[in-house]
């Protein structure tokens, strides 16, 4: 279900009829589907091995279809960027006993026909293949995987598998307390529910079935046979169901659960939009307010979530921050769909069909070296965290067009891959703590940015979760310079207040500051959303045409209000000067800076 929730929701980004074919596992011939500018070249490349077709090609036949490159058996699931990849997930079937409104239409969707999708004995000649090649963990999806005929017995023959130590299902759970007893003799010890409401009527609106009480029996029965955890899967959507978190928490008081808050992809007609999407920063929030503190657990490696505990309580929470901070640097999984086609990464747009390969009588080793050929191909990341880097550089060249200012040499510093070397007459300067402007033309490899990974050199918030919470304040402080007649004019008797014809000018002024400092995280794209404890702003006539605004936050945090402080002394400012326009647009919004910092690793500035 989470496969095909994720497939259903990036079919915006392509915009193709190729690509909705691909989401719901019906590539055209079963084969590799590339872009038009990468085809050219992928065929050249793989024209030595005929399986890697375009998706013009037909299947080819397995008769001249040996690479001569000899197959190394100890490295056949490791890419290019050295991962291991020992987790393979097997879509069991297209078909699904719900219709969740973010999944798929109400009437479904186009299925493959039956005798495109992979047998029991495809099935489990493709896992003994993988768990040759160092799988050691299946999970089993769907669709719905629990409605496929006899998943029970075929759980059981992959259950005895050498090497496969973990076997895990996504299902919905509308059938599972049917079948749950012999999936677990079979080998089932990994488990995940699907559930994205504790309301029965919401749950019908969202899933156009009925069944909430269903799914609850499925996880009370999984408590009884005591896996651990049972994990619930839970798609977050903004005015939908995030009012719920805070119930869904509550289940793990006394409930040895662990619920995993996935994050809603926000992509719908190749456009970006956040209507729907909570972000896992704000979700702790939300969590931290009804039950306090939030202990953060030691993940497992290759974990897509990042899990959490309240203190005391029985059960777990995770976040799987698919959006927001991306997993790929450690990602060890491949995928089947059901008709046979593997992929290497969910978001991608290749597969390869190993169902074709299989029925034209390809050896083991055959297969297997196809799987090394599309496992070497695997990107560093994912489609749309590339999509999400190409806003930040296009955004970046805007701004160097504009401005005139050599930004270049930063933007190829921060996405060498995506980004060109600057002109030959470019110099590019930066900014330290020491004052004075600096040449930096020369690469510092010792100094990398904290808010670009820095394995993969995408774009990232800085993890602050295993940093101790302590009192921290800012001070900034921006001058607002006027025409001496100008100030004279609006100053009032006691020069504590001005007024316009707006009204009190620096009253509403600090309404503007204070709102802005609460809201700064939505501006400044990798700040953390704080709970801001105290905002004291102060605007001062400090002489005949000059008004100084100093704005100090305060906050118990992981992290400091740097940019809080700086913001609302800014948009503060700009409030003064919306506020008297209409007498001189000759007023100045002069230096702002940050007059001090205290908590954190150091203080900066007045004692």
């Amino acid at each position: 279900m989470l496969r095909a929730y994720t497939n259903k929701l990036i079919s915006g980004c392509g915009g193709s009829g190729v690509v909705n074919s691909l989401l719901y596992g019906n590539a055209i011939n079963g084969s590799f589907i590339f872009t038009k500018n990468q085809q050219q070249q992928q065929q050249q490349q793989l024209s030595q091995y005929r399986y890697f077709t375009s998706t013009t090609d037909k299947p080819a036949s397995p008769t001249s279809a040996t690479p001569t490159t000899p197959l190394d058996k100890n490295n056949i699931l490791t890419d290019t960027f050295n991962r291991k990849h020992t987790y393979l997930r097997i879509s069991l079937t297209e078909k699904c006993n719900l219709r969740c409104q973010y999944c798929m239409p109400e009437e479904g969707v186009e299925l493959a026909p039956n005798d495109k999708i992979l047998t029991d004995d495809e099935i489990l000649r493709i896992s003994r293949l993988f768990a040759s090649a160092g799988v050691t963990k299946i999970r089993f999806t769907g669709g719905e995987p629990l409605i496929r005929k006899n998943i029970e017995s075929l759980i059981e023959q992959v259950g005895k598998i050498e090497g496969i130590e973990k076997i895990g299902i996504t299902t919905n759970g509308l059938v599972l307390h049917r079948k749950l007893e012999r999936l677990q003799k079979g080998g089932v010890n990994l488990l995940n529910i699907s559930l994205d409401t504790l309301d029965t009527h919401k749950f019908t609106l969202i899933t156009r079935r009925l069944g909430w009480e269903k799914v609850m029996e499925s996880i009370n029965k999984a408590l009884s046979l005591n896996f651990n955890p049972v994990k619930i899967n839970c798609v977050v959507m903004k005015n939908i169901n995030d009012m719920e978190i805070c119930d869904f928490v509550e289940m793990t008081r006394e409930k040895n659960v662990e619920i995993r808050f996935i994050e809603y992809m926000p992509f719908g007609g190749n456009k970006w939009s956040d209507k729907k999407f909570v972000s896992y920063t704000d979700m702790i929030k939300m969590i931290k307010e009804k039950f306090g503190a939030l202990d953060r657990c030691v993940d497992e490696a290759n974990n897509t979530s990042k899990t959490y505990q309240v203190p005391g309580f029985k059960g777990r929470v995770g976040f799987i921050t698919s959006m927001s901070e991306h997993f790929c640097s450690s990602c060890n999984r491949l995928r089947m769909t059901a008709d046979g086609n593997l992929k290497v990464c969910l978001f991608g747009n290749t597969e390869v069909s190993l169902r074709d390969i299989m029925r034209s009588g390809a050896s083991d080793e055959e297969i297997l070296k196809v799987i090394n050929q599309a496992v070497l191909k695997k990107k560093a990341s994912h489609a749309v965290v590339e999509g999400l880097v190409l806003c930040f550089v296009n955004l970046s060249n805007t701004i160097t067009s504009k401005l005139g200012v050599a930004t270049a040499a930063m933007s190829s510093a921060l996405f060498p891959s995506v980004t060109p070397n600057p002109l030959p007459s470019m110099r590019s300067y930066s900014t330290f703590n020491s004052g004075g402007v600096h040449n930096n033309n020369n690469n510092n490899n010792n100094n990398p940015f904290s808010h670009v990974n820095s394995t993969s050199n995408m774009p990232t918030m800085v993890d602050v979760s295993a940093k101790v919470p302590t009192k921290r304040t800012a001070h900034a402080r921006t001058i607002v310079e006027f025409p001496t007649d100008v100030l004279q004019q609006l100053l009032g008797s006691d020069r504590k207040e001005i007024s316009s014809k707006k009204g009190p000018v620096f009253a509403t002024s600090i309404v503007a500051g204070t709102m802005a400092v609460k809201n700064t995280s939505n501006m400044i794209p990798f700040c953390h959303p704080l709970g801001i404890e105290a905002i004291k702003i102060d605007i001062a006539v400090i002489s005949d045409a000059q008004v100084q605004v100093d704005c100090t936050v305060s906050v118990f945090s992981k992290t400091g209000v740097e940019m809080e402080a700086l913001v609302g002394a800014s948009l503060t400012s700009l409030c003064i000067y919306d506020m008297c326009k209409a007498l001189s647009h000759d007023i100045v919004l002069k230096e702002t800076k940050l007059i001090s910092k205290k908590g954190g690793k150091s203080d900066v500035g007045e004692k």
